[in-house]
């Protein structure tokens, strides 16, 4: 038992050693508050997409692909009450048959597709300058009824979503 327990310190040390090692080597971030996990088959991702898009002023949304009619009816319901909203979306995708850009941009909102990266993958969206919803989950009618996928509502600590936002839109537009 003590050898056994002389070896959990040992490697309990190593791992707060190469932690502490690591830490001041990388930047560190702080981990985000309020974490929220769903996944699908199921709806949960979506009406939480919906619920934080029906409450927030500003949206600034990175998603691969937007077929979801209910999630499309949400932005366009926000824009039309106000909300300041901007999309980068895949330019293949965004062509593509169920796709909900055209009826977004008919709408008024700024939509912009990749034109740097080969394909423009992510799934993030920040609420407010401050929420933020990412994982694997697409926008998307068949990964909330048949795929395997996951989103993650938490605030952003040091806004690295919303600077990432910025960065793709600077380089979609051209400027």
């Amino acid at each position: 038992m003590k050898i056994m327990l002389g070896r959990l310190y040992f490697c309990l040390g190593i791992v707060i050693a190469v932690t502490a090692c690591s830490c001041n080597q990388q930047r560190t971030v702080q981990q985000p508050h309020n974490v929220r996990v769903f996944f699908t088959p199921g709806v949960d991702c979506e009406k939480n997409v919906i619920a934080a898009i029906n409450s927030a002023q500003k949206m600034e949304i990175a998603v691969y692909s937007i077929t979801n009619q209910n999630i499309t009816d949400a932005i366009i319901a926000a824009h039309n009450r106000g909300a300041t909203i901007r999309i980068v979306t895949d330019k293949q995708m965004a062509k593509g048959k169920g796709s909900s850009v055209e009826k977004i941009r008919s709408a008024g909102i700024p939509v912009l597709t990749n034109k740097k990266h080969k394909i423009e993958h992510n799934k993030f969206a920040v609420f407010d300058d401050v929420h933020v919803v990412s994982g694997s989950y697409n926008w998307t009618t068949n990964a909330s009824k048949f795929n395997s996928e996951n989103c993650i509502f938490f605030d952003q600590p040091d806004k690295e979503y919303s600077h990432r936002f910025e960065y793709l839109w600077d380089i979609y537009s051209n400027k």
